[in-house]
């Protein structure tokens, strides 16, 4: 199979074995960038979790050579960026160094992610407001920093008292201002809102924080703030099992209202989660159907599982 695969490859770049290797940034040029994730072992040069110097060097060394746009892994989300509130609460260690390592190696980078539901600290959404019809807050958790399944936070409880609609828009832009700002012209894409579509069921939003406390009109203001922020980022609503067809329809319904709004979505970011009974056909009919809504398509993630049924599970929730 690796053989296979080595000469399938090759053939599809025009090429023989016998010729140089060509990196993957050098075939596809004329068309478009190839980007990887990068953690902050790569990008700082430092051993890190099960990673030693010696496979540190060989990851940055494989990086330059075959890629052309980075991303962080991890480091851009707000837990991680943004744990603490208040203005001295973001870490921007990480970042600055993704920012620094894409600039002396010719890369562009890619901002991921500024709204989603997981990996958002719970002190975003804590507030005083009990949710509507409820009179009185249920009784606080006997080991309220207890953390939850394999050591992560606690899913944030919406049942409880939580921040008022005004008091979660302003710190979301506040967030978006801040981190934005800082980056304003060093990274030019940014994936403004993740993974916002339902699963399952007719609704076209999952229940999260953000769509019960705001309502759904929060891409729209999450849009509207990155626009403000930096007016020449292209602004990515970035999703995942685009491949299945009654969520690519809902992907169009809710795409298609925001233009109707002037919502300033200008990609769609497509997690590419495949496996290797994915047909040529399907994939066509995925692109072509994405294309009606006239923006560019831009594969975020893309891996091939060799399993025929692929991941057992494509939810959101990383727990």
């Amino acid at each position: 199979m690796k053989f296979f695969s080595t000469f399938l490859f090759l053939g599809l770049l025009g090429l023989s074995p016998a010729d140089e290797p060509v990196a993957l940034r050098d075939a596809f040029k004329d068309h478009f960038l190839v980007g990887t994730a990068v953690n902050r072992s790569i990008v700082t040069g430092q051993a890190g979790y099960r990673r030693d110097a010696d496979l540190v060097a060989g990851d940055i060394a494989l990086v330059k050579a075959q890629f052309n746009q980075i991303v962080a892994e991890n480091d851009m989300k707000w837990m991680m960026l943004h744990p603490r509130k208040g203005a001295d609460g973001y870490d921007f260690t990480a970042t600055d160094a993704l920012v620094k390592f894409g600039e002396a190696n010719g890369m562009e980078i890619a901002g991921h992610t500024l709204v989603w539901h997981s990996q958002t600290p719970n002190w975003v959404f804590e507030g005083k407001h009990l949710p509507p019809g409820v009179e009185k807050a249920p009784e606080p958790e006997a080991e309220p920093n207890r953390p939850g399944r394999f050591g992560r936070p606690r899913q944030f409880n919406l049942d409880g008292p939580r921040a008022s609609r005004e008091e979660l828009l302003e710190r979301m832009r506040d967030h978006i201002h801040t981190v934005m700002g800082r980056y304003k012209g060093k990274i030019k894409v940014w994936d403004v809102v993740n993974e916002t579509i339902s699963d399952g069921g007719d609704e076209v939003l999952r229940k999260s924080p953000w769509s019960e406390i705001i309502g759904p009109d929060f891409i729209n203001k999450a849009f509207a703030y990155a626009h403000e922020a930096d007016p020449d980022a292209i602004l990515r609503y970035n999703d995942y099992g685009l491949e299945n067809p009654d969520k690519r329809a809902k992907l169009i319904k809710l795409i298609t209202s925001l233009k109707k709004q002037g919502v300033p979505v200008m990609a769609i970011g497509w997690q590419a989660h495949l496996n290797v009974s994915t047909s040529f056909e399907k994939m066509d009919r995925c692109l072509t159907e994405m294309a009606t809504l006239g923006l560019p398509i831009h594969i975020t993630e893309l891996d091939v599982n060799s399993a025929v049924r692929g991941q057992r599970g494509t939810g959101a929730d990383i727990a």
